[in-house]
């Protein structure tokens, strides 16, 4: 369907700064052909590519998204292989490098009070989940960013309609812009904020998006379909087929949390994992689109049974972390 998608804009109405970005799908209406908007994104007037190349532009990187997640079945299997590549594509670093020690910090609001600014500021890489503030907050979330990782949905709150026009590039790096943003796409009409961002960029400015490697994200899909379909057994006695007509390919999309695959991730590079505020809230609601118990399940395998965390814990050629859980 993006295939045929369109891309249209028009000037806002502050005049010749910035213009309404719209990217629209055709559908019938009762056979009356329409186009339903999609996204709409409000940007300089003057920094954007016109409609046609940035049209042009969508649809080359959507081609080149989906054909890497067409083959990612291919590679994901080979975790040494990935994590070898995860490293050096994703985090710039030299193959087999690792850290010492890795903190991962959630963004579930617990850490709230707990003090734990230190020892996550001890960590020799750390990383943040969906642009979560530390400032005010340092006693309890620490201050330092090695990279920050987020869902495309998270991009929409930063890249439009606002952070572009208040910012000389899109406001998505509150860590600063040293540190690199890591992203991973669950709905590719999502790419055309990484555009929009990148066209905005400036040398003052750069705007430092990684998107996920795409076998990393099929390893973390497995993992949290896994421990969702598990559960769903064990609570409540009906065949794993059920609980694929309940989840597989129904609205909202079922797709694990970048918390998630923040963790993973951090299982290849690091050679010790501490994890920080990954818990819920009092009063939070659980999203229909995560199964945030199961992938509980998995962090307390990973800390007391490495050895049977599906996937990773008999994997050849790698060896898991000890990891370590503060909740």
């Amino acid at each position: 369907m993006l295939a045929n998608a369109s891309i249209s804009s028009h000037p806002s109405l502050h005049g010749n700064i910035h213009r309404l970005v719209y990217l629209r799908l055709p559908y019938n209406d009762s056979g009356t052909s329409r186009r339903r908007t999609m996204l709409r994104l409000r940007v300089p007037y003057d920094k954007v590519p016109n409609d046609s190349s940035l049209l042009a532009g969508f649809r080359a990187s959507l081609r080149s998204f989906l054909r890497a997640h067409q083959h990612r079945r291919r590679g994901y299997k080979n975790v040494a292989g990935l994590m070898d590549d995860v490293a050096g594509g994703l985090l710039g670093l030299r193959r087999r490098r690792r850290f010492p020690t890795c903190a991962v910090v959630g963004n579930s609001g617990i850490l709230i009070g707990s003090g734990r600014g230190t020892q996550i500021d001890a960590h020799d890489f750390i990383i943040r989940l969906n642009n979560a503030p530390v400032a005010g907050f340092a006693p309890d979330v620490g201050a330092r960013t090695s990279l920050t990782l987020t869902h495309s949905f998270m991009l929409q709150d930063c890249a439009a309609p606002s952070a572009v026009v208040t910012t000389s590039g899109c406001g998505c790096h509150p860590y600063g812009r040293a540190v690199p943003l890591a992203m991973y796409v669950s709905n590719p009409a999502h790419l055309l904020y990484v555009l929009v961002c990148n066209a905005t960029a400036t040398p003052a400015a750069p705007f430092r998006l990684l998107l996920t490697d795409a076998r990393l994200d099929a390893l973390c899909a497995s993992i949290a379909k896994y421990y969702s379909l598990r559960r769903f057994v064990a609570a409540t006695g009906e065949p794993a087929s059920s609980w694929t007509r309940r989840r597989d390919g129904k609205e909202p999309y079922f797709h694990y949390s970048s918390g998630l695959q923040a963790v993973v991730l951090a299982l290849g590079v690091c050679d010790k994992v501490s994890m920080f505020g990954f818990g819920k809230a009092a009063g939070s609601k659980e999203t229909e689109v995560h199964d945030l118990d199961a992938e509980y399940q998995f962090y307390g395998d990973l800390q007391a049974r490495p050895e049977a965390v599906p996937f990773l814990g008999k994997a050849p050629g790698f060896v898991l972390p000890p990891v370590k859980l503060y909740w």
